[in-house]
């Protein structure tokens, strides 16, 4: 793996081709990408997925969010959105997102396990009713399936959120989001655009 490697050694005829070539393979994948996420059996399982979402908060449950990397970014603006709001105003609503104590995640790393970074706090958080809103988008991050685990156990509402490598995750949640890509960038895209519409449709109902 390359190391040390800055910007600045790039040539500069390099650095434009490279970005409008990006731009323009993203647009091509994206276009592609709306058409597939715009089949019905996929809306179907986001409407019900974000329904029961919304039911749940409403009868007054929490939403946990987890994820890893740029999902935990996710998790987190996931999070803001429906404490504050995301198109109206409206009343806060109770939202976690696991990751965001740095403290809490290395303590649970280095004394347990890194496998035990969410189930650790679902333990401790998540109540029947509440709900786990989990995003892998390899459908193989371990300390995903072990919340998905412990949420369960805890009786909660469980919506998992991942690509096509992921299908295999598969009656591990009561709802499985699969988006139809293998590309990481695109993958968590469509998961905000998801999590938008089911933030917008609170906003909508608890007016």
């Amino acid at each position: 793996m390359p190391t040390g490697h800055a910007l600045h050694d790039v040539a500069p005829e390099r650095r434009g081709p490279a970005v409008a070539q990006r731009q323009q393979q993203g647009l091509a994948a994206w276009a592609q990408l709306s058409r597939s996420l715009a089949e019905p059996e996929l809306v179907a399982q986001v409407d019900a997925a974000g329904t029961a979402l919304l039911d749940a908060l409403v009868d007054g449950g929490t939403l946990l969010v987890a994820g890893n990397g740029g999902s935990a970014a996710i998790a987190s603006h996931v999070a803001a959105e429906f404490i504050g709001k995301c198109i109206l105003d409206r009343a806060p609503l109770p939202a976690v997102n696991l990751a965001e104590s740095l403290s809490s995640i290395t303590a649970v790393a280095n004394d347990y396990a890194y496998d035990e970074t969410f189930a650790r706090g679902i333990g401790a958080l998540g109540r029947p009713g509440d709900v786990l809103l989990a995003m892998s988008t390899s459908g193989a991050s371990r300390n995903i399936l072990r919340a998905l685990e412990v949420a369960k156990e805890q009786d909660m509402l469980t919506i998992v959120l991942t690509g096509s490598q992921g299908s295999g995750l598969a009656g591990r949640a009561d709802h499985v989001l699969v988006v139809p890509s293998t590309e990481t960038p695109r993958i968590q895209e469509a998961h905000m655009l998801w999590t938008h519409v089911w933030c917008e449709a609170v906003d909508v109902v608890c007016q």
